[in-house]
C-alpha cells in the first residue's frame, strides 16, 4: 500500500517511517511537515492512507482530512496525535485508525491489518451486466469498463429502441410508435419501417453484444422490449439519490460520487420530445442535491469544492439567480473582485438574453452594498 506521512515534528515523522519500513507491503510515498503542502499532492501521489497529525500549525489535520477525502474519496485516514481528545471527531471523518503518541510496534501493527482489509473491500466488485447510458449521450458501458457506442444505422431505429427501453415490460400499440415516429406516412409504409427498425435494433445488439441482453416481441398489436442484466444508470442514479443520508462530513464523500455520476440530462445529447417531462424531473432532482451539497461545502468553508458545485449548477439552470448569488459571496469572501464583477454581469446579459428580465431587487441590492464596501475599504 501506498502512505503518506504528514508530521510538523521531523523526528515524529522519521521514527514513523523507520517503523512503516518494517512492513513489505506499506511503501511510504511522501513525508510532510505542513497539511497544506500534504493537500497539494494527494491528487497526484493519490496515496491509499495518510498518517496524519492533528495538531499542526495552519491547517490542523481534522480540516486537512476534508480536503483530502474530497481529491481523494478513497484514501484512508489514521490519526497520529499526541492527545486523544478528538478521537470521537476522528472517527466521525471516517478515520480507520487513531494513534497516541509514543507508537507503540504491536499497536501500529493492528492499524496496518486494519488498513489491508479496508484498502482490499475497495476493490470494485465483478458487476454483472452492462450499463446502459441514457444520461448524456447514449453508450454502453461493459464489464471491463471499456464503452461502447453501438452503430445505429438510422435515427429512427435509435429513438425507437429508446422509446422501447424507457416502456421496457409494457406493450406499446403499434399505432403509438406509429404516430410517434412516421407521422407524415400511411399505415402500410410507416408499418414497413417500423418491422424494418426492429429487425434493425434486433441485428444491432447481436452483432455487438450476442444474444441474451435484450428481447422485442410482437403481443396485442404492439411491441414489447425485456431486457435481461441490462443496468440503467438513470435508475441506477436515481435508486441511491433516494438512499442518500443527509449530507455531513461522514457522507459528504457519497454524495460528491453521486453528484459527479450524473454526466448530463436524460437523452441530453438527442433531446427526444417524448423525453422530456423524465429530463425535467430528473434534472430537478439533481439540482436540488447539487444546491444541498453546495450549501454543505459553503458553510464548512470548503470555498473551492463549494465553487465547482454552484458552477455545474449555473451550467445546468442558468436562469436561476441564486446560483450568481452563491458564487459572488463566496469570491466576495475570498477578495476576489475580479470575479464577483464576471458574474455578475454575466447573470445581467444571460437574464436579457434568454428571459428578458433584470435581476431581483435583493441581488440588485446585494451588489449594490458590496460595490459601495470595496470602495470604502479597497485592498
Amino acid at each position: 500500500m501506498k502512505v503518506m506521512l504528514v508530521d510538523d515534528e521531523r523526528l515524529a515523522l522519521v521514527r514513523l517511517e523507520n517503523m512503516l519500513g518494517e512492513y513489505r507491503d506499506c511503501k511510504v510515498i511522501g513525508s510532510f511537515s505542513r497539511a497544506e503542502l500534504a493537500v497539494n499532492h494527494i491528487g497526484e501521489l493519490q496515496p491509499d492512507a495518510v498518517f496524519l497529525d492533528i495538531h499542526m500549525p495552519g491547517l490542523n489535520g481534522l480540516k486537512a482530512t476534508e480536503r483530502i477525502h474530497t481529491i481523494s474519496p478513497n484514501t484512508k485516514i489514521v490519526y497520529v496525535t499526541a492527545y486523544d481528545e478528538h478521537a470521537v471527531e476522528a472517527f466521525e471523518l471516517g478515520a480507520t485508525d487513531y494513534l497516541v503518541k509514543p507508537l507503540r510496534r504491536e499497536r501500529l501493527g493492528k492499524t496496518i491489518e486494519r488498513l489491508r482489509e479496508r484498502i482490499s473491500s475497495l476493490k470494485p466488485p465483478n458487476e454483472e451486466g452492462l450499463l446502459y447510458h441514457c444520461l448524456g449521450a447514449m453508450q454502453i458501458r461493459k464489464t471491463d469498463g471499456e464503452l461502447e457506442f453501438l452503430k445505429w444505422r438510422t435515427t429512427k431505429a435509435k429513438e425507437l429502441f429508446a422509446y422501447l427501453l424507457f416502456h421496457r415490460g409494457k406493450v406499446i400499440n403499434k399505432n403509438t410508435l406509429l404516430e410517434l415516429l412516421w407521422p407524415e406516412l400511411d399505415d402500410p409504409q410507416g408499418l414497413a419501417n417500423l418491422h424494418t427498425s426492429i429487425n434493425r435494433i434486433r441485428s444491432t445488439w447481436k452483432n455487438t453484444f450476442g444474444d441474451g441482453y435484450i428481447s422485442i416481441r410482437y403481443s396485442q398489436y404492439g411491441y414489447i422490449l425485456e431486457s435481461k442484466e441490462l443496468r440503467i444508470d438513470a435508475e441506477e442514479w436515481e435508486q441511491q439519490f433516494r438512499q442518500l443520508n443527509p449530507v455531513s462530513i461522514k457522507h459528504v464523500l457519497e454524495h460528491q460520487r453521486l453528484l459527479d455520476m450524473y454526466r448530463g440530462n436524460f437523452y441530453e445529447e438527442d433531446n427526444y420530445v417524448w423525453a422530456e417531462g423524465e429530463r425535467q424531473r430528473l434534472k430537478a432532482l439533481w439540482l436540488q442535491h447539487a444546491r444541498q451539497l453546495g450549501q454543505f461545502y459553503s458553510s464548512h468553508d470548503m470555498s473551492m469544492e463549494a465553487l465547482r458545485v454552484l458552477h455545474r449548477i449555473q451550467e445546468r439552470d442558468p436562469l436561476n439567480e441564486d446560483s450568481y448569488l452563491a458564487l459572488m459571496n463566496i469570491y466576495a469572501r475570498l477578495n476576489d473582485t475580479d470575479s464577483v464583477d464576471k458574474q455578475y454581469q454575466f447573470m445581467i446579459r444571460i437574464l436579457e438574453q434568454e428571459a428578458g428580465v433584470d435581476p431581483s431587487p435583493a441581488i440588485l441590492e446585494w451588489y449594490a452594498r458590496w460595490k459601495n464596501d470595496t470602495k470604502a475599504c479597497p485592498l
